[in-house]
């Protein structure tokens, strides 16, 4: 049988208690191979950023398993949990999550940093800077950037240091129709080139031209899975 590399079983999680209770996932179970970029898709509140989290050792499920390179990290501590996070997963954040006070190419440099490259970052910073058309801006702070430019920033950042798992929360949101393509065609060179597992939320239908399969969530539970390719 194949590994199962990342993925949740059963998984339920909510929010709040008593009548303000929100069921946010309802017993879900997804597979998310290595080596593959898998879409997820659906109306806002039905639960795609909720998934993301538990992928992301970010929230821990009420019932159910959430599966990391093989690893039951549902079980873990929270201090094992941020380990497996550090080493292994990296976000693209819808809110951008950059640091105000570094300029662009010190905001990625600081992933190859976070994981323990160090004398050459600089250089491997401008070098995905340069994938994303940002080599002019390296020396701009966040508040002087577009939010294209900020978008596309984080997502070098999350490159930074070649993670196996790329998380991306609406990674094309913010940016033009030319930019959104290229940011399409970098992940997915990701997935063939460098063996990552990518999983975007998204609500841009044009993931899936890029994408291996597209998985559908509604009401905190996966209606159905297609194949994309």
């Amino acid at each position: 049988m194949p590994e199962e590399f990342l993925g949740v079983k059963k998984a339920s999680v909510s929010f709040g208690k008593g009548a303000l209770q929100v069921q946010a996932l309802r017993d879900v179970s997804a597979e998310f191979p290595r080596g593959t970029l898998s879409l997820v898709m659906g109306p806002s509140g039905s639960g795609k950023t909720t998934l993301l989290s538990l992928l992301g050792c970010l929230l821990s499920p009420d019932e159910g398993t959430v599966i990391v390179e093989g690893n039951v990290v549902s079980s873990m501590t929270e201090s094992q949990r941020t380990q497996v996070r550090q080493k292994s997963i990296s976000f693209v954040f819808q809110a951008f999550r950059l640091f105000h006070s570094l300029t662009a190419l010190d905001n990625v440099a600081l992933g190859f940093q976070l994981r323990g490259i160090g004398a050459e970052r600089a250089g491997l910073a401008r070098d995905l800077l340069r994938r994303f058309d940002l080599e002019p801006v390296w020396h701009l702070r966040p508040h002087e950037l577009s939010p294209g430019q900020k978008q596309r920033v984080a997502i070098a950042r999350a490159l930074a240091g070649n993670p196996p798992i790329l998380l991306a929360d609406e990674p094309t949101a913010s940016v033009d129709q030319a930019a959104a393509k290229n940011i399409c065609q970098i992940l997915r060179d990701q997935v063939d080139q460098e063996g990552r597992t990518v999983v975007v939320v998204s609500h841009d239908a044009r993931w899936q031209e890029f994408s291996d399969r597209t998985i559908f969530i509604s009401d905190g539970r996966i209606e159905r899975e297609v194949n994309d390719r």
